[in-house]
């Protein structure tokens, strides 16, 4: 069953393009070695045409290259619930492993549902001892890359993620490096009954050796009174597969997922002739009352000779050995009172023998205003390296500048650099301009450092210089975006949106359209929406001059995703006066008495004392009224227009 998005006329906008982008920049100026530096942009351009839209995501680092996961063509089709896709993209599928392919694809968009499923993204959090690069990649693919200033961190503005697990890796001014994995595992959507997801796909992997051949992917998803049921298959000249799984909601208990994959492949050579294999998943989640959420139970079990879609190379047979067999995870939350625990481990078991290890535990809480966060890292691989991290931070409010300001204190232990204390401020001078100062004190090194960002109209920047004993490291970043159409020109926001208005107040500069940034020379600013959803655009009327009448105040637009929607917002120059009429003999007029134009148009009714307020569209200096049967002329012709003060004028 649609939601109420259905019943509303989708707007595809207007022919025009949009580009979110993001830049920074370091440059390290070392004592005892070479100089450093490193460039990376993240760039999410469309390019919009009727009913059609280009989209292509393209990040770059300077000593990594260019990497783009994404250049597609694609259509919203509201009869499908779903969009058609041409180009580049990423399957998507709960059941078979996510892989990048050059093709076309049809598939459901959950965003048109009445639930929004937008996509999963996990929220990193960590501690910084001095102002640091923090790179958050899946796979290859880098979907995070910023200097943050020194002390904790949450990032919580990533975008979704497959299936697959993150590696996030720090690198501080000071020198410390560190790189922690998160388990990504995402437990497939219950539907309710007579909802389904589907997904057809056909083309060519990206990653392919020599274009192996031409793939073909079909996946539906459907619920039922007793649950979801999921199948899916992969048919490939040299792979097939076919998997089910079924999601069923137990009441009280619960819900509970499996799913079984069995896939042949073919090998150029092999002396074991072709392949065949199982994989098998559990997964389990359950709220236990108000205060515990276990997020995640699962457990995969590979078998002999498996291979996902994703991984298959027709001319080299995986070596079966070192066939990962086995994983298990588990995610929990607990409240305790004011405070939050969350716990999280994983364990992947290789055929051969070994495993690898990660487990996550931090608790937080506020104690009469003060923030008191707890944080514990260890992981181990098969090889025997390990890693522990431990961290102590407090976070001290206090009032200045007539802002809400913070101090914050940290202890922090590493089992491969030591222990270091940690101390900062974070002052905000006003909504545009912030600034965080900290001093870090290692066993062997000391690091101080400033990171200020400021934010302008139309882009969001950041700056910060760190000194430690053998190098000065400088920083600069910039984001935001740029949208442009034929009728609105060039348009820029310091914030990043997907879907997107612009508003259009003709020559009106400063005016605010829900709570956006402020019209530029041309009267235009851009809006985010929420894509499939009614969204409201008001215009705030606080700055509009009092010598403008607004013919429109306000659309109600549904969108589709990724849509650039132009709005005009009319007006007509009015002229005001606000006069105190007088009699002959100096009395105020009868109150009630109506002002006309010569053509008896009403343009003002007379109120208590003789007061009245007379607006006037165009020229027209000539008024009358009428007391009893006397008629009387106004003249308007030496009085300048204005509300900001009575003006008396006298009958004669």
């Amino acid at each position: 069953m649609l939601n109420n998005s259905h019943l509303e006329k989708w707007d595809y906008g207007s022919t025009g393009f949009r580009l979110n982008y993001a830049l920074n920049a370091n440059k390290s100026f070392n004592k005892s070695t070479s100089d450093i530096s490193s460039l990376y942009g993240n760039f999410d351009l469309n390019a919009n045409y009727g009913e059609w839209v280009f989209n292509t995501k393209v990040s770059a680092l300077s000593n990594e290259g260019i990497e783009s996961p994404d250049l597609t063509l694609s259509k919203a089709i509201k009869s499908v619930h779903g969009d058609f896709i041409i180009g580049k993209s990423i399957t998507q599928s709960a059941i078979i492993s996510d892989f990048s392919f050059y093709g076309a694809s049809l598939r459901s968009n959950a965003s048109m549902q009445p639930w929004l499923n937008r996509g999963y993204a996990p929220v990193i959090n960590g501690v910084l001892n001095s102002n640091a690069l923090v790179t958050i990649k899946q796979g290859e693919y880098i979907l995070y890359s910023k200097n943050l200033p020194a002390g904790p961190y949450s990032i919580t503005d990533l975008a979704p993620v497959s299936n697959g697990d993150l590696t996030v890796n720090v690198e501080e001014n000071n020198g410390n490096k560190s790189s922690t994995t998160y388990p990504v595992t995402t437990l497939p959507t219950l539907l309710r009954t007579g909802d389904f997801n589907y997904n057809f796909a056909t083309g060519i992997r990206s990653n392919s050796i020599n274009n192996d051949g031409i793939f073909g992917l079909a996946s539906l998803d459907y619920g039922f009174n007793f649950g979801t049921a999921n199948i899916a298959t992969i048919i490939h000249p040299k792979y097939q597969s076919i998997g089910s799984g079924l999601s069923i909601p137990i009441n009280n208990l619960g819900a509970i997922s499996a799913s079984i994959n069995m896939a042949l492949s073919h090998y150029d050579q092999s002396i074991d002739g072709d392949q065949t294999g199982v994989s098998a998943t559990l997964k389990y989640a359950k709220d236990f009352g108000e205060n515990t959420n276990l997020q995640l139970l699962s457990y995969r079990y590979t078998g002999k000779g498996y291979t996902d879609f994703s991984d298959f190379n027709a001319k080299n047979i995986v070596d079966i050995n070192e066939n990962k067999s086995s994983r298990y995870e588990i995610q929990l939350n607990q409240n305790l009172g004011s405070s939050y625990l969350n716990m999280s481990g994983w364990r992947q078991d290789y055929r051969n023998g070994g495993n690898d290890i990660g487990v996550n535990l931090s608790l937080s809480g506020t104690v009469k205003g003060v923030s008191i966060g707890f944080n514990n890292s260890y992981s181990k691989t098969r090889d025997k390296n390990y890693e522990y991290n431990s961290s102590l931070n407090v976070n001290i409010p206090f009032n200045l500048f007539e802002k809400n300001q913070v101090l914050n204190s940290s202890v922090n232990y590493n089992s491969n650099s030591g222990t270091s204390f940690n101390n900062g401020t974070s002052l905000i001078m006003n909504d545009n301009l912030s600034t965080t100062a900290n001093l870090n004190v290692a066993k062997n090194q000391n690091t101080a450092s400033i990171y200020t960002s400021v934010k302008f109209n139309n882009v969001q920047t950041n700056f910060s210089v760190s000194q430690s004993n053998n190098s000065t490291t400088i920083a600069t970043s910039a984001s935001g975006t740029v949208a442009g159409t034929k009728k609105t020109g060039l348009v820029f926001s310091n914030e990043q949106q997907n879907t997107i208005a612009i508003a259009h107040i003709k020559d009106m500069k400063g005016i605010r359209f829900n709570n956006s940034s402020k019209t530029n020379d041309n009267g235009n600013t851009i809006i985010p929406l929420s894509s499939y959803q009614k969204n409201n655009i008001a215009i705030d009327t606080n700055n509009i001059p009092e010598d403008i009448e607004l013919l429109n105040t306000n659309y109600s637009i549904t969108p589709t995703n990724k849509a650039i929607i132009v709005r005009d917002y009319n007006y007509i120059k009015v002229s005001r006066y606000l006069l105190r009429i007088l009699s002959k003999n100096g009395e105020p007029i009868p109150m009630g008495t109506e002002i006309t134009t010569d053509k008896d148009l009403t343009v003002g009714v007379v109120a208590n004392n003789g007061v009245v307020l007379i607006s006037l569209f165009g020229k027209n200096n000539n008024l009358k009224l009428k007391i009893n049967k006397d008629v009387f002329n106004i003249d308007l012709k030496n009085i300048n227009p204005g509300i900001e003060k009575v003006k008396n004028i006298k009958l004669k």
